[in-house]
């Protein structure tokens, strides 16, 4: 009886994880085939009116967490002459709800763990916003430090060895901006 008990169990469970994969297959095959290393370039605008900072020497380690989070951690490369940081994201695909999920924190700014609300998805991006996130501040002066930020963020899905994330940022009363982009290039699987 126990025997037929763990059979039935283990099949079940074996059901289920196929079921998942095969129903949303679209969705994990887009997260699984982006596993592996890249090289990142970072852009940044910290105000509309500031010229674009260009970061390179970043790189990207990304695995999968299951069968619907890619787990991402972007930290300089062993070449980069800046300090050491780590920036944590997941893009997560909600089966349960049939929306996409999107996550960070970044140990160069004190906004804490950042999470994203869903807004929309087609073959080419999944946007997501935050309503409101502490501007870090840049410069000396600690430019704009603190002021509320609203930030919509648009994963583009540029091919299999290319990705683009675009963060525009608005204060708010301003208009919005580009505030971050990062440029993706795989370098291995």
């Amino acid at each position: 009886m126990k025997m037929l008990l763990w059979a039935f169990c283990a099949a079940l469970l074996f059901a289920q994880t196929s079921l998942r994969a095969q129903d949303n297959a679209t969705e994990h095959d887009y997260l699984k085939n982006k596993i592996g290393r890249w090289s990142v370039i970072m852009t940044l605008r910290p105000t509309s009116d500031a010229p674009p900072l260009v970061v390179r020497d970043l790189t990207a380690e990304r695995t999968m967490v299951g069968d619907f989070c890619l787990h991402e951690v972007l930290h300089p490369s062993p070449v980069a002459k800046m300090p050491d940081f780590q920036r944590l994201s997941d893009l997560a695909y909600n089966v349960n709800e049939r929306r996409w999920d999107y996550m960070s924190i970044d140990t160069r700014i004190t906004a804490g763990i950042m999470y994203f609300t869903y807004l929309s998805a087609d073959d080419t991006s999944i946007t997501s916003f935050i309503t409101s996130f502490p501007h870090p501040g840049f410069g000396p002066e600690h430019t704009d430090r603190g002021r509320a930020v609203y930030m919509r963020n648009v994963v583009m899905k540029i091919d299999r060895d290319h990705d683009l994330v675009k963060q525009y940022w608005r204060l708010t009363d301003q208009p919005e901006w580009l505030g971050v982009q990062y440029e993706y290039t795989r370098i291995s699987r």
